[in-house]
């Protein structure tokens, strides 16, 4: 095999390791962005159930109902941080 033949594979090579490299990169962005997608409708089904609850609607298991008073709790420091920063924003 003369040295030029042995340069064309190298690039060619080269050039289906990259073609690899881009085609796993897509395919890994994919699956993320796939992923994301799921983790956004899952929040939506807590998010549904959470507002039936707050509504008097449904009951919980105790695990869930301990999970929405931390929710709670964190809609109050919310609720008492914009409270604060609207006292600033009288000055």
């Amino acid at each position: 095999m003369s040295f030029l033949d042995k340069l064309t594979d190298a690039a060619s090579t080269l050039g289906d390791k990259a073609n690899d490299a881009i085609e796993i990169t897509k395919l890994k962005s994919k699956i993320n962005s796939e992923k994301k997608a799921a983790e956004l409708e899952m929040a939506q089904i807590g998010r549904i159930y959470y507002e039936k609850m707050k509504a008097g609607q449904i009951t919980l298991d105790d695990d869930v109902m301990e999970i929405c008073g931390r929710i709670d709790a964190h809609y109050k420091v919310i609720e008492d941080t914009e409270k604060t920063l609207e006292l600033y924003s009288q000055d």
